[in-house]
């Protein structure tokens, strides 16, 4: 191996030259020019534990995403990032106006295509941000529910446990589709949002379009999200998070079937301690969706996921490190013609491996990784996976 690494060095000589190390200033910094290239590779994922909303699998994939941002002065700037995936899904990831009305105080506002509120991840969790090559299950694996579909009764639930790659209800669109994770990072927000620094303090308030698992860019049932996060750090070494968002996450085809909009509501916590070559980080999330009674046997009350991550890297040598992730997402119980039932298939996965930097700006990784569930047509799949990554 430490042959391999000392091989890299004519190649990384000859990228120095070739390739920018730092985003593209014109205009006396008026536009800045950014880019990220991310391979992915790994075996055939039978279980479809990595796939993602947009039909594609989160460790089989090349990113190409390109940013940009547009500054008119101190208080006004554009930024934008389109990204293609798979070669064909290609989309405005982010579009939105920040408006700094006092440059000297670390407060904005922002409004358009904006970035995440809730939750600790949901900008690292694909990328050169990610410890690992696969992703947090919270924010990618695909539960049963879907938002244009409803099972009529509990049983219909149940019956699709494990397949939300591929899930069908009786009531709305018919079709096989994928279903809702259940923080989507797939698509970013669209709405308004405040984000400011007070002290130790730092705090996101937003009002969007859609809810946590479904993100929209045009509105579907004229609901709207409220979300906020809020983390101190006591010191250079620890920070501790809290985020809530509530949300309409079903369509308004739906409207006659319910007395009230059905909501997603979440609360997460987290906790990250960095200190030397050391990076420990944890998150808890529960979130609920409030489901149509239609018919027996009842789907009585929300229903409720949890999930909990403990992720860890440690640094062995300069640019290389590494790193292990455990995470789970749990289901609450249904009643049912065959007893008692989750909702969806408890799940769990454990991931370990590392990453090398050839240059500041230019990361491989490698990475095993273990999946098992308790219900579904696959219950588990172990594979070995890779990603090159490139920034600028």
């Amino acid at each position: 191996m430490l042959g391999g690494i000392l091989a890299l060095g004519p190649a990384r000589e000859a990228a120095a030259q070739l390739l920018p190390e730092q985003p593209i200033s014109l205009a006396g910094g008026h536009f800045v020019l950014g880019a990220e290239v991310a391979a992915t590779l790994a075996p055939d994922d039978p279980g479809f534990f990595n796939y993602t909303s947009y039909e594609y699998s989160a460790i089989r994939n090349l990113r190409l995403g390109v940013s940009v941002e547009v500054r008119a002065n101190d208080h006004v700037q554009v930024l934008g990032e389109v990204r293609l995936d798979q070669g064909h899904v290609l989309e405005a990831y982010g579009l939105f106006l920040r408006i700094r009305p006092w440059p000297g105080r670390r407060f904005d506002l922002q409004a358009g295509r904006i970035p995440p509120t809730f939750g600790s991840m949901t900008r690292t969790a694909y990328g050169s941000g990610n410890l690992l090559v696969g992703q947090p299950l919270a924010y990618q694996y695909l539960l049963s529910i879907r938002s244009d579909a409803l099972p009529a009764n509990a049983d219909d639930l149940v019956r699709m446990r494990g397949r939300g790659w591929l899930s069908n209800f009786p009531i709305g669109n018919t079709e096989p589709g994928p279903g809702l994770p259940m923080v989507n990072t797939s698509r970013w927000d669209t709405g308004i949002q405040a984000h400011g620094v007070n002290g130790v303090f730092e705090w996101t308030g937003a009002i969007s379009v859609g809810s946590l698992s479904d993100p929209r860019l045009r509105d579907n049932n004229g609901g709207r999200q409220l979300a906020g996060r809020v983390v101190t750090r006591p010191t250079p070494a620890l920070a501790f998070g809290v985020s809530a968002a509530r949300g309409s996450w079903l369509d308004r085809s739906f409207d006659a079937r319910t007395a009230e909009r059905p909501n997603q509501t979440a609360v997460g916590g987290d906790a990250e301690f960095s200190a030397g070559r050391v990076l420990v980080r944890g998150e808890a999330i529960r979130s609920s969706w409030a489901m149509p009674a239609i018919a027996a046997p009842m789907i009585e009350g929300p229903l409720v996921a949890t999930s909990f991550l403990l992720e860890g890297r440690y640094k062995v040598a300069p640019g290389a490190y590494l790193a292990a992730r455990a995470d789970r997402l749990d289901f609450s119980t249904l009643s049912t013609t065959r007893g008692p039932q989750t909702w969806d298939s408890n799940v769990w996965r454990i991931e370990a491996g590392g990453g090398y930097s050839i240059m500041r700006n230019i990361q491989i990784k490698g990475a095993w990784q273990r999946n098992h569930r308790d219900g579904g047509r696959v219950r588990g799949d172990t594979m070995m996976t890779a990603q090159v990554l490139y920034w600028f």
